[in-house]
């Protein structure tokens, strides 16, 4: 709630110079030249064919889909709920990183995925509410879980959360944009208001606080663009080719960095 009405005050207090400040629909625009960039790499890239790079390059490209994803909600007007997605570009570029220092990372992805189903499926066959017949499926799948999962825990593999990984990988920067996202990805009391509560009444997808998505959309560039450095290391471009379309993303970039975004 306090983030929120942070950026509130913050959009109410702002008086920039007409130099210093770029239109909202402007703004998203650049947003899209940088994604049009992000898919002209992406289609002539040539990953690496196995190891924790190929992983990485796969990671990218979840990255380019989700922020994608995310400009196409900005563009419908729809911003907040585009933070869900910002929310896990940043969480697929911490695990980029752990990948670049730690070959081992990927036993520690497994494990933690098959701890998250061990979970569920425990919880669900726990459930007295459910009839017995309809658990014994759920029985066969924690059966399987459990024959992965029992080998990585005897490894001394534990569960990690995400939101520990953030100074060990130097993306320490981005621990205050995740802190906002995480709310925005959950429909709590102070959330609905923001994106339903008006002046004078109840709205459906108003115009999106200028604030708000320079917060937003700022944070998914920078992703981005960490991203596309990363896949310029591990994956193979023809001559130059990488070289020439990444700094015509970092022109566009600079472009509205330091500008302020507004209606």
């Amino acid at each position: 709630m306090t983030c929120i009405l942070r950026l509130r005050k913050a959009s109410s207090e702002r008086k920039d110079s007409p130099m210093d400040t770029v239109k909202v629909g402007d703004f998203l625009n650049t947003l899209g030249r940088i994604l049009d960039a992000m898919r002209d790499l992406i289609v002539r890239a040539r990953p690496p064919k196995g190891g924790p790079d190929r992983m990485r390059v796969v990671l990218v490209l979840t990255i380019a889909e989700q922020f994608e994803a995310a400009l196409r909600l900005g563009n419908a007007h729809m911003s907040t709920h585009a933070a869900t997605h910002v929310r896990s570009m940043i969480e697929a570029l911490v695990v980029m990183r752990k990948l670049e220092t730690d070959c081992s990372y990927v036993n520690q992805l497994r494990y933690d995925k098959l701890h998250g189903e061990k979970r569920v499926y425990e919880g669900l066959i726990g459930d007295p509410n459910i009839p017995d017949d309809w658990k014994q499926p759920i029985r066969i799948l924690l059966d399987e879980c459990l024959s992965e999962f029992s080998s990585l825990h005897a490894g001394k593999y534990r569960p990690k959360k995400i939101s520990k990984e953030f100074g060990n990988t130097g993306l320490f920067h981005l621990v205050g944009p995740y802190a906002l996202l995480c709310g925005f990805s959950h429909n709590d009391l102070a959330v609905l208001a923001f994106r339903h509560q008006g002046d004078s009444g109840m709205v459906f997808k108003q115009e999106d606080d200028p604030t708000f998505v320079q917060s937003i959309f700022s944070t998914a560039l920078m992703v981005l663009m960490d991203a596309a450095r990363q896949f310029g290391e591990v994956a193979k471009f023809s001559d130059g080719h990488f070289e020439s379309v990444f700094a015509s993303m970092n022109k566009d970039w600079q472009g509205v960095l330091n500008k302020t975004v507004v209606r």
